[in-house]
């Protein structure tokens, strides 16, 4: 009788235990970010947030250890949430958000840091704590195509400090505290489309440097300080279609004559 060579035997035995453990760690690794993904959306839903979920073809190991969560968490809604700081810890496990809201919510740079890693599309930081420290924070996250910071104290500092953010579509910086100076830097992002600057110090100079952005489609500039010379810059805008101009130092006649100049450009106006 022939015998079955034992040094097979023993390379298959070893093979046999490490793709054993192979599976155990990696069914392991898929467990733990399983649980960490339902507490999470547990969490966030219990203080009065919003998950939306991508919907999604499930495995069995979906099925087996998350068969509550269909697909991935890609966007998170925290505007009349509780306590929005204390969900960071959470939110950053939350590895394919693509949309998140924190609006109002108590966060300062440090929270801010802890979400860095995330493939965040759009984000929405109005009226947190958030300071100019943030800058480099925010250049992290290249995926950003949307980007709203209004009602926040950042400052010319932060636009300088910020680095070019190749997707940035949509900026908004209503009622911060920038002016011309900072808006020297917003060239930088070479795609920004729409760019909302009411209720700021900017002035017909700051205007002029946006000539530079040259994809400029939406302007912002409704209370600001802003005079007819402002008419002269619009119209160097190539892309410009939409500007609002409210509450400004402008007649009616002057934006009457704009739009004939500028038939492709609708102006939103009314009186101071």
């Amino acid at each position: 009788m022939t015998r079955p060579p034992k040094r097979w035997l023993k390379v298959s035995l070893r093979s046999l235990l490490l793709a054993i453990t192979a599976v155990s760690v990696a069914l392991a690794w898929y467990s733990h970010g399983a649980r960490q993904r339902r507490a999470a959306v547990a969490a966030i839903e219990a203080a009065g947030g919003k998950v939306r979920m991508a919907p999604g073809s499930s495995s069995w190991v979906d099925d087996w250890f998350a068969s509550d969560l269909r697909g991935s968490v890609v966007s998170v809604d925290l505007r009349n949430a509780s306590a929005a700081d204390e969900l960071i810890a959470h939110i950053a496990v939350l590895s394919e958000l693509h949309e998140l809201d924190l609006s109002s919510a108590a966060i300062d740079d440090d929270d801010l840091k802890k979400i860095a890693h995330l493939p965040l599309g759009r984000l929405w930081l109005q009226s947190t704590r958030i300071t100019d420290a943030s800058a480099p924070t925010l250049s992290q996250m290249k995926n950003l195509d949307f980007l709203q910071l209004n009602a926040t104290g950042l400052t010319d500092a932060f636009l300088h400090d910020l680095a070019a953010l190749p997707h940035l579509q949509k900026l908004g910086l209503r009622g911060a505290k920038v002016t011309d100076q900072g808006l020297e830097f917003l060239s930088r992002h070479p795609h920004l489309e729409e760019l909302d600057l009411y209720d700021t110090a900017v002035t017909d100079a700051g205007v002029e440097t946006l000539i530079n952005c040259q994809q400029l489609k939406d302007l912002g500039i409704s209370m600001t300080k802003v005079t007819s010379d402002v008419f002269q810059y619009l119209a160097q805008m190539p892309h410009l279609t939409d500007v609002d101009l409210s509450a400004n130092d402008v007649t009616t006649e002057e934006v009457l004559n704009f739009e004939r100049a500028n038939p492709k450009c609708d102006v939103e106006w009314y009186g101071p």
